[in-house]
């Protein structure tokens, strides 16, 4: 399929100019990166929102690639397949344009090599962040509301162009049996002991908000709904940079004074949902394409 068709539909169902996020993932590469890795990107897209075609390395797509960070080892994964294949175009769509280490450095930006892999075997970049998180039906929120079992859906926790949260009922269950459910659902072992609060309360009202929604703005607007359940992707920031320390510093202050139950998973986990139970019946029934996720091994990107 025509590489220019893909991104055209993409454009338009996701409604990308509408997100602008060119402040955020330039503020997460050093100097010396940012001036070897812009020549690789879409001009429009280095300076644009951020969303969209992010790079162009051909004409025709006959694959899509779903992942949520483009870790070394997805890329990695991708172009072993395409070579394998023998194939002459291909698109991933993405969910963040870095990897993530949960306990580490944070984002990770693919390195130079790879871009330079990805340019050669005709790989194209399509990113969709924020309007992924708020698409009205296909977003990170919903499919991990549907997943979970949620009734009665509504939107919260303004972001960007839109809502990246979703509230909603389920039949009234012990915090166990959710915790065990939502670990299910994201294809955990277990969940993190410092990614739970329960606050005694029987789960009838969830709130979630995936990935890093996990903020003292998001969770007191669930409360303010009613919610006495919170999931997110994580709360508690174990990671070794200085925006970690002081995220645990003030969640030591606010953890206090939250009166709802917490659950997170991890950021992976809580938004690969989206990727696994509706992007690739997504590509398949709009553009007729075959979509393959590609599963990060280690949940937490340590």
């Amino acid at each position: 399929m025509n590489l220019a068709d893909v991104v055209n539909t993409l454009d338009s169902y996701f409604a990308v100019k509408k997100f602008d996020e060119s402040g955020q993932w330039l503020s997460h590469m050093d100097d010396v990166h940012r001036a070897a890795a812009k020549p690789f990107f879409v001009p429009e897209f280095w300076d644009g929102a951020w969303n969209g075609l992010m790079l162009n390395n051909g004409t025709e797509a006959d694959r899509v690639y779903l992942v949520v960070f483009p870790t070394s080892d997805a890329i990695d994964t991708i172009i072993a397949r395409e070579v394998e294949r023998g194939a002459s175009g291909s698109v991933i769509f993405a969910h963040h344009p870095a990897a993530y280490e949960e306990a580490g450095r944070g984002f990770v930006q693919i390195p130079i090599e790879q871009l330079e892999e990805l340019r050669e075997h005709q790989i194209s970049y399509y990113n969709c962040h924020s309007p992924l998180d708020c698409h009205a039906e296909t977003s990170t929120g919903t499919a991990l509301a549907n997943a979970l079992g949620l009734h009665d859906l509504e939107r919260f926790a303004k972001y960007y162009g839109g809502y990246a949260g979703v509230y909603g009922t389920v039949a009234q269950t012990t915090f166990q049996k959710f915790a065990e459910h939502v670990a299910k659902v994201c294809e955990l072992t277990f969940l993190r002991y410092d990614q739970i609060v329960h606050n005694t309360q029987p789960i009838q009202k969830v709130a979630l908000v995936p990935g890093s929604g996990g903020s003292p703005e998001f969770i007191n607007e669930a409360a303010g709904v009613g919610a006495d359940t919170f999931v997110t992707g994580h709360w508690h920031l174990f990671g070794n940079n200085d925006y970690s320390r002081q995220r645990r510093e003030e969640f030591a202050t606010y953890i206090p004074t939250v009166k709802i139950n917490l659950i997170g998973a991890s950021h992976y986990s809580s938004e690969m949902v989206v990727m696994r139970d509706q992007m690739k019946a997504w590509f398949r029934e709009e553009l007729e394409l075959e979509a393959v996720f590609i599963p990060q091994d280690d949940p937490w990107g340590q």
